[in-house]
């Protein structure tokens, strides 16, 4: 006889009277007619806790189980989810339409015999009589149905396991309830996978470990034992607190409070617009444009696959002050300074570690020691503020102040591409600084130690940074330079249960400002990209492109 695996692997295909789901398993045609399911039992499930499983309750009679152990149970016994899973992967080409079904008869991955309207009645409303009715809400003069015919189940007969429920926005989602609460539902296509087409999409999750967290929950939610092998068109159900809130349902009080949030954002955007140079290239006096690479001094940052990032982002900065330069009238300052070379690009692809790039506050600072790298990280901020002051003190038009902290990230190796950070309204309430004598040593911090702001400049200052965000966005994806999927652009770092604003633009005074993770470390073809000076050009011409274009410059 042969292997489960071996028969499941010859049944896959078209025309066949089984078709595998899963590695537990698959949907059979038995009598040429009728479509049952045949379930393994999982490790230490006897036979009463799988009819629980997959019925919902008892089941006496009308079962077989096969001489694989396997219990074959016909489609009208089984809860919902199952015969939903079962009807969608025989009948791939089916789809909703409104409320109703559209089934494509004659079609189906199985060889079923002689298929007519009590068979589609009896899969898809749960009861054959129904065929007459069928009969009459599609105008056919006979039971009988051709390939590739079409047949309308009108939503008031469709079975409740395939009935539109109440949708997200995009349609991708379906809202439901179980006994475990409220939860979004979404049906897994071919070739997906439950990390990228639900954790990444749906969560704002994008770390290796907050993924693969989220993940499982998701998994034991659904009734899934290994989210490698999870049937096609499976409900996966995710929990309304792990949505992101625009995927929420529109009553939730969450995506409420965002909607909202997002409103005063574009309100005060419109009432008071972005000041762009009205005559690009003759500014009396320049727009600014700082630079802050990340990391520096004992922090190298992200590592993987060879390179670490702060050289490496380091560079890309340095390419990038000579492509802004060419600008007329824009004055770039980079946050650090290598002593041995200025800001000057590499001569070639690999670069070696250089771990004595000091911040450029008075007087410069050097992170010694792991304890230091946070002074270093609030340092930045501090010394563009002071910079930002200097410069509108000499005429520059606060719109034409911008800062761009540059990095380069670990997310889950599935991602790549660049992923912006833009500064959260609601995420900088408060005083921020400090008064200590580890700050209070270097003149950009005894010149306003402490930053505060009010509600509407936080919300003009969130607006702007989005323009400017996706300003470089859509550079980059013009120049064909990978784009994070989802969400690249984000108002706020989710960690596991941490929510939080870099601190970089947290106490930042300068209205546009970003920090940008140009790639993902973790992929492969995102460091390589890192690696490659050509390419390093290529980001640099990019964000330049996007940075002028938002402000209003010419090349030139």
């Amino acid at each position: 006889m042969l292997s489960l695996a071996a028969a499941l692997s010859a049944a896959a295909g078209d025309g066949g009277d089984t078709l595998a789901l899963n590695r537990e398993m698959r949907v059979r045609v038995v009598q040429g007619r009728d479509l049952a399911l045949e379930v393994l039992p999982r490790e230490g499930e006897d036979r009463v806790a799988l009819l629980r499983r997959v019925t919902g309750g008892p089941v006496r009679n009308e079962l077989v189980v096969a001489g694989d152990g396997a219990i074959r149970i016909p489609l009208r016994l089984l809860r919902p989810e199952y015969r939903a899973v079962a009807l969608r992967n025989v009948f791939p080409d089916d789809a909703l339409d409104g409320p109703d079904w559209v089934h494509t008869a004659r079609r189906g991955r199985l060889a079923i015999v002689d298929e007519g309207l009590w068979q589609v009645a009896e899969w898809f409303t749960g009861d054959g009589r129904k065929f007459e009715e069928l009969q009459r809400a599609n105008g056919l003069a006979s039971p009988e149905l051709s390939p590739g015919q079409l047949v309308r189940i009108p939503g008031a007969l469709l079975d409740a396991a395939l009935a539109p429920g109440p949708r997200s926005d995009d349609g991708t989602l379906v809202y439901g309830r179980d006994e475990r609460g409220e939860y979004a539902a979404y049906r897994l296509k071919p070739g997906e996978a439950l990390y990228s087409a639900v954790v990444l999409r749906y969560t704002g999750r994008t770390s290796w470990e907050d993924v693969n967290t989220v993940a499982k929950e998701v998994a034991a939610r659904s009734d899934v034992r290994d989210p490698t092998d999870i049937p096609i068109a499976w409900m996966l159900k995710i929990p309304l607190d792990l949505l992101e809130p625009e995927f929420l349902p529109p009553h939730d009080p969450r995506r409420k409070s965002r909607e909202k949030e997002a409103e005063a954002v574009e309100r005060e955007l419109a009432a008071r617009p972005q000041r762009k140079e009205e005559k690009p290239g003759t500014a009396a006096v320049p727009i600014v444009i700082i630079l802050d690479p990340g990391h520096g001094g004992l922090d190298p940052g992200t590592m993987n696959h060879g390179i670490w990032e702060h050289d490496y982002v380091y560079d890309v900065a340095t390419r990038l002050k000579r492509e802004l330069e060419k600008r007329k009238g824009v004055r770039v300052y980079l946050t650090l300074d290598d002593p041995a070379t200025g800001p000057v690009p590499s001569q070639g692809d690999a670069l070696t570690a250089n771990r004595k790039r000091t911040i450029l506050t008075t007087p410069p600072f050097l992170a010694a020691d792991n304890g230091e790298t946070a002074v270093g990280v609030n340092l930045r901020w501090y010394l563009a503020n002071s910079l930002y002051r200097r410069a509108v003190k000499a005429g520059t038009d606060p719109d034409h102040v911008v800062f761009v902290s540059l990095h380069a990230d670990a997310r889950h190796p599935s991602l790549r591409g660049a992923m912006v950070y833009v500064p959260g309204a609601r995420y900088r309430e408060g005083a921020y600084g400090s008064s200590s004598e580890t700050y209070l040593r270097f003149e950009e911090v005894r010149e306003k130690p402490k930053q505060s702001f009010n509600r509407r400049d936080r919300l003009r200052s969130e607006a702007v940074s989005r323009k400017l965000a996706a300003s470089l966005i859509k550079e980059l994806r013009k120049a064909d330079l990978p784009v994070q999927p989802y969400q690249p652009v984000r108002d706020r770092v989710i960690r596991g249960d941490q929510i939080w604003l870099p601190a970089v633009l947290k106490g930042n005074a300068v209205p546009a400002k970003i920090l940008i993770e140009m790639i993902n470390m973790s992929n492969t073809e995102d460091a390589a990209l890192l690696s490659r000076a050509a390419d390093r050009d290529r980001l640099a011409a990019s964000l330049a492109k996007g940075l002028t274009s938002f402000l209003g410059v010419k090349a030139r």
